[in-house]
């Protein structure tokens, strides 16, 4: 009873705030949820009266402003408030009580209030590719989980959707990590979202496996639309605090970590560079050793200015996005701002006089990788020459 009055005292001082603001709290209609939302976060008990207001308007804007605003709730009273204007309106013919916390109502009663859709992030795989798995209880149990394998460049390649137990979840995840070394970490689910839904815009005639399925299997997860999201590491570090030191410390030792050690740069976008380098060796121009060097790093220049500078750019700031942001819930801080240098670097168009290290290594191993593969596609080749 004691908790209760707290409640009721907390939410009679915030009623009173918005009232002070113009807002009517006596009876709302829908042209107040937006000022209703701009108030959330002005304090623990503004923030509440918000959400006991927003449970008022019985309109389905009020039930996506609660939605919006449970993850940026940042107390447990906080959400636990606008959990309940959520059953409140479920009650009302909006939104699914769908599994999430469990409030007792009258007679002891357990109700399940409202969705609490997850978003998970796997770290970069090779070139460009990444897990994203959405989850939303269900009523009956279990969990609806939506697997989406992405690539930067290419889109939306694989698709799943199934119920299955949240510890059959935290068991696959597992697997993936033994087996094929990625890592997979919360994320806002817009975020997840908004990536898969902009993975599914790029595919083209032939979709991959369950891809056709991806309008038939969101609406089970949300009927919002999705959102534009920043990516969530500027929710982890300040990016007005990195400067060109970090960029500068961008070493080609990084490339070792986990979150790298796969990466490389795509064939296609080097097979401009690939040819001139051949050409290089097979020119009838005599070099010497220093002079090979030299045009061997000029070509290497060349091909970090084209690639991370060009039309490639968002994607591989994007990459290293992704890995300073698990390298940062890894525990790896210093190391994580420095690779969000590089993003931002990418992304001002500027990689400074001096170049970036890491990316010119980078650079310097995928070419030496693809060499190296089409040497053996050369072996493998059956001959023609017939020897006597």
């Amino acid at each position: 009873m004691a908790r209760q009055n707290a409640r009721q005292k907390t939410i009679r001082s915030g009623l009173e705030g918005l009232r002070s603001r113009g807002l009517d709290t006596e009876s709302p209609e829908v042209a107040m949820v937006e000022p209703l939302v701009e108030r959330f976060g002005a304090g623990q008990a503004e923030s509440m009266a918000v959400a006991y207001v927003l449970g008022l308007i019985r309109d389905a804007a009020s039930v996506e402003a609660l939605k919006s605003l449970e993850g940026r709730a940042g107390r447990k009273d906080v959400r636990r408030e606008i959990r309940r204007s959520l059953f409140k309106l479920a009650e009302a013919g909006l939104g699914s009580p769908l599994s999430g916390e469990a409030e007792t109502g009258p007679g002891g009663a357990n109700f399940s209030l409202a969705p609490e859709i997850e978003g998970y992030l796997s770290s970069v795989t090779g070139g460009g590719s990444r897990m994203v798995i959405l989850t939303r209880p269900q009523p009956g149990g279990g969990l609806l989980v939506m697997q989406a394998a992405v690539n930067d460049r290419r889109g939306l390649e694989r698709l799943g959707g199934n119920v299955i137990r949240r510890r059959d979840l935290r068991q696959m995840m597992e697997d993936m990590k033994a087996q094929l070394g990625v890592s997979m970490n919360p994320v806002p689910w817009k975020y997840a979202d908004w990536v898969v839904h902009e993975a599914y815009q790029k595919v083209t005639d032939s979709p991959g496996e369950g891809v056709s399925d991806y309008p038939r299997l969101r609406p089970r997860l949300t009927a919002a639309n999705p959102v534009r999201r920043s990516h969530p590491v500027f929710d982890l570090v300040d990016p007005e605090g990195i400067g060109r030191a970090e960029l500068s410390e961008a070493s080609e030792k990084l490339l070792e970590e986990p979150e790298l050690r796969t990466w490389f740069v795509e064939k296609d976008l080097l097979e401009p560079y690939l040819q001139r380098i051949e050409e290089t060796e097979q020119s009838r121009i005599v070099l010497n050793p220093m002079q090979k060097e030299e045009r061997f790093r000029s070509i290497v220049r060349e091909a970090v200015q084209g690639i991370f500078l060009g039309e490639t750019a968002p994607a591989f700031e994007g990459r290293f996005e992704d890995a300073a942001f698990h390298l940062h819930v890894s525990g790896q801080e210093a190391k994580a701002r420095t690779l969000l240098g590089v993003a931002l670097a990418i992304r001002s168009g500027d990689l400074g006089n001096l170049g970036v290290p890491l990316l010119e290594t980078l650079v310097m191993r995928s070419l030496g990788v693809h060499k190296a593969q089409e040497r053996e596609q050369l072996e493998e080749e059956p001959s023609l020459i017939v020897k006597p």
